[in-house]
């Protein structure tokens, strides 16, 4: 593995517990620990498990008239109407609507001042800090920070030291003080659980994980399984089902478009997005498993009934929760769920199965 890769703060305490690293986004990440994959996916579905996802770029924006304007260019959000404890699912558009990033941002109050709370993705974070340098003032980049996701149906039992969060519900937020220190809290996470994720400053991460990890009920997991859960959760990944070439209208995320927005000639993308809710697109997502037991891969091409190729694969994988390969990806035209779909593997054209998203029911706490 190169030396030029980043470690997360917690590299020593992964390497401590059998991780088994991987190149991404680069920094040197855990990508599964002894029990594998499959049984850390799993492991989430019915109990819990703790991802370290550091490498994500973490930033607070102190909320003002001006940093609204600027970044409501690029966010489809009304952020100026946004609920204080609210976390929402969202995007950092380019000039043709296409997605540079996709975020999580949440609106807390943090040492007695109104901040919007970003999460954006390690791959992306050149791109996205660009435009943050270029057109905020009174931000804080959280580079001394740990991030960390608690998923599975047994995290709220597991953060039972912290009664605060037992009422939050999903997609809610809430700053606490532990150890003398402010942590954040969002009930989410990208698995289709239950879960939090929490930003907890590095003096008192290894404290906070130690605490957790006392818990019978949760095991360490790494980004081999959070890809796999995600992909049951029927959860878009950026790089494969999202890129600057792809807008949320052809991705099927409109819903995180504020309505309103749509009418601001002001929203980059504004005009291109708009037309594609009237006209249609012409690029459609679609979800597909496998009949057989054959492995369905990214970048695998997709075609109909008469042999034409019409799509691709952006992510495959062997699903553990429902024992079946699953993958979704991107094809010319509308698909009727009884049309046959197929994929060539090992030389063979082999018929797929088309299915509705998600392909494991979503488990969050809703009031």
């Amino acid at each position: 593995m190169s030396i030029d890769l980043k470690k997360i703060f917690l590299n020593d305490y992964h390497i401590d517990n059998n991780a088994k690293f991987v190149s991404f986004a680069g920094y040197s990440m855990p990508i599964n620990y002894v029990d594998g994959i499959i049984k850390e996916n799993l492991q989430v579905r019915s109990s819990a498990g703790l991802f370290d996802v550091s490498h994500m770029g973490q930033i607070l924006v102190l909320i003002s008239d001006k940093n609204i304007t600027n970044l409501e260019k690029y966010i489809p959000l009304s952020l100026g109407n946004l609920e204080i404890n609210k976390s929402y699912y969202s995007f950092i558009l380019n000039s043709n609507g296409g997605i540079i990033d996709d975020i999580i941002l949440s609106k807390i109050k943090y040492q007695n001042n109104l901040y919007f709370f970003i999460v954006y993705n390690a791959g992306r974070k050149k791109q996205d800090e660009k435009i943050f340098n270029e057109i905020l003032s009174d931000f804080i980049f959280l580079k001394e920070h740990t991030l960390i996701a608690i998923q599975g149906p047994f995290a709220e039992e597991i953060l039972n030291f912290l009664p605060e969060t037992k009422n939050l519900q999903f997609m809610n937020s809430l700053v606490v003080t532990y150890l003398d220190q402010l942590i954040i809290i969002n009930r989410s996470g990208y698995t289709g659980e239950d879960g939090f994720e929490i930003s907890i400053p590095n003096i008192i991460s290894l404290n906070f994980i130690k605490k957790i990890m006392n818990n019978k009920n949760i095991k360490l997991c790494g980004l081999g399984a959070r890809d796999s859960l995600r992909l049951e959760a029927g959860l878009s990944l950026y790089g494969n089902e999202l890129s600057e070439s792809i807008t949320p209208i052809e991705a099927n995320l409109k819903w995180a478009i504020n309505k309103k927005r749509l009418m601001d000639i002001n929203l980059n993308g504004q005009k291109n997005l708009l037309n594609q809710i009237i006209e249609g697109v012409t690029r459609h997502k679609i979800a597909v498993k496998s009949f057989s037991k054959s492995i369905l891969r990214n970048n695998m091409k997709l075609f109909d009934n008469l042999n034409n190729e019409i799509g691709h694969i952006t992510s495959g994988t062997f699903s553990p929760s429902i024992k079946s390969s699953i993958a979704v990806g991107y094809v010319n035209r509308k698909f009727d769920i009884n049309e046959k779909i197929y994929t060539t593997i090992r030389n063979i054209n082999e018929e797929l199965e088309i299915v509705k998203l998600p392909f494991v029911l979503h488990n969050y706490k809703k009031g």
